[in-house]
């Protein structure tokens, strides 16, 4: 009897992961289909410089990639709306994967290194994939809502802040990044 009703509730749970994970992957699915090109207004502030680390550990400051078109995403594993976004940040990446005048961060704030080597390997992304502490994100980033992206021009000032997710491999993301480079 006890025997049972272990098993029971061992099923029981199994079949409990399982539908969220379910119910997981059609939300993410529905905010993916309603996604849309970003509304992306230029504006010129300075940058506050920041520190994020490489899944090794290693520190980068954002102030290195100076003259650079830099793209900054932060984003959480725990993000419905970060994870539902992020295959058109993998076409963003793959469309100026070898540009040097474009450099792509994808950072990972809440997660470990192995959680977003994980997530990466599960979904079949090879983007740049960062992390950083909470405590490094400088007050102006700080804007409540994720995912959080914002692009850099390269004279280092503040070019694009936007909140929620959106189509980051629209004609438009394009055409507004190529113009920052020149």
């Amino acid at each position: 009897m006890l025997k049972n009703i272990a098993l029971s509730l061992t099923l029981l749970a199994v079949l409990a992961v399982c539908a969220s994970f379910g119910v997981w992957k059609v939300l993410q699915h529905l905010v993916a289909r309603n996604e849309r090109a970003p509304h992306l207004a230029r504006i010129a502030e300075p940058a506050a410089d920041f520190t994020y680390s490489t899944l090794n550990g290693e520190p980068r400051h954002l102030a290195a990639s100076k003259g650079k078109v830099v793209f900054v995403d932060l984003w959480g594993t725990w993000c419905l709306q970060c994870v539902a976004e992020m295959p058109t940040v993998q076409k963003l990446y793959d469309h100026y994967r070898n540009d040097p005048q474009v450099e792509i961060l994808i950072v990972s704030r809440l997660d470990s290194p192995p959680a977003v080597q994980r997530y990466a390997r599960r979904n079949h992304f090879d983007l740049p994939f960062y992390t950083m502490e909470d405590a490094a994100i400088p007050p102006s980033m700080q804007l409540h809502q994720f995912p959080s992206t914002f692009i850099y021009a390269p004279d280092g000032t503040l070019a694009v802040r936007h909140t929620a997710a959106a189509d980051w491999s629209a004609p438009e993301v394009i055409d507004f990044i190529d113009k920052l480079k020149k």
